[in-house]
């Protein structure tokens, strides 16, 4: 499983619990999971903002993903993506590039991804996005300031890209439903309560897909991927969710999964500027073995 958002470890932590480890690595412990991180601040007062855009950053996505991937048994392991907010637009976006590449690199990335949770993605923008664009007006003013327009201009309700990208993913789920073993499973997790002084940052319109199951999770936007307890409403529909997309994917590639493959090397650079987190268990061995092994892989924005 991968998990990414802007902040590859403060997205999915509250308190001293970050989840995907201390809770969802017990509960599947069969399941490696990833976290990956990318800059997605859509601006700063005193320091530089990067300028990369949904696309860039999809590439380097699916460039991180197939690098890791590389091996026959491995390439062949089943995906889920789990994503929150801009996340879910660069997971998408990814998934859409990555078909149309080369199907012996990339192109497996989208091959083998069998199910997709996205929690707050503003598939139809965001009207809480407008407050961002007084970056805009404030780098004018101010010399420090700097502004991601790329980010920004993504997040709006009437982004063009935005757009083709919600005439083009759903184009390419339902080309994957029509041949029945190769379907993705797809959620769109909603925000029940609004966030205090802004509202309600993702609506529930925006964050659905049409033909695909949409579930509420009774928090905000930032805290409907937080979870502290294993008793956490959220946290057990998000469970549920997770545990029966693995029996489907188990009965419809049996074969691929009950042979087992070696477990990713940790502790492995992925370039400077990434970071990252692998959780659990290697079946070719004690299967009570559980693994929180660390290997440097997405952004460091929030690496604290």
């Amino acid at each position: 499983m991968l998990l990414w958002s802007g902040g590859r470890y403060s997205t999915w932590k509250k308190g001293e619990v970050f989840w995907p480890y201390n809770l969802l690595a017990r509960d599947i412990p069969e399941a490696r999971i990833i976290t990956w991180g990318y800059n997605g601040d859509v601006g700063h007062f005193l320091s530089p903002t990067s300028a990369n855009s949904v696309k860039d950053h999809a590439k380097s996505l699916s460039n991180d993903i197939s690098g890791m991937r590389q091996s026959p048994a491995v390439s062949k392991r089943p995906i889920i993506f789990i994503a929150h907010s801009l996340g879910g637009i660069i997971c998408a976006q990814s998934l859409l590039q990555a078909s149309s590449e080369n199907p012996d690199d990339a192109g497996k990335l989208a091959d083998h991804t069998d199910a997709l949770a996205f929690m707050g993605t503003p598939f139809e923008g965001s009207d809480t996005a407008k407050w961002s664009s007084f970056f805009k007006r404030l780098s004018h003013l101010l010399p420090t300031a700097s502004v991601n327009e790329h980010l920004l201009n993504n997040l709006q309700t009437d982004s063009h890209d935005l757009k083709i990208l919600g005439e083009d993913f759903p184009k390419w789920l339902n080309n994957r439903r029509n041949q029945w073993e190769r379907q993705v499973h797809v959620v769109c997790f909603f925000e029940e309560l609004p966030t205090r002084k802004w509202g309600y940052i993702v609506p529930s319109k925006s964050a659905q897909l049409v033909g695909h199951e949409a579930i509420s999770l009774p928090d905000d936007h930032s805290g409907i991927c937080k979870f502290d307890n294993f008793e956490d409403p959220k946290y057990k529909i998000v469970l549920n969710t997770l545990r029966k997309w693995m029996e489907e994917i188990k009965a419809a590639s049996s074969d691929t999964l009950s042979k087992g493959t070696p477990n990713l090397q940790a502790n492995t650079t992925m370039g400077k500027n990434y970071g990252g987190t692998q959780t659990g268990q290697d079946n070719s061995k004690n299967k009570q073995q559980h693994m929180a092994n660390t290997f440097r892989f997405g952004s460091k924005e929030d690496d604290d």
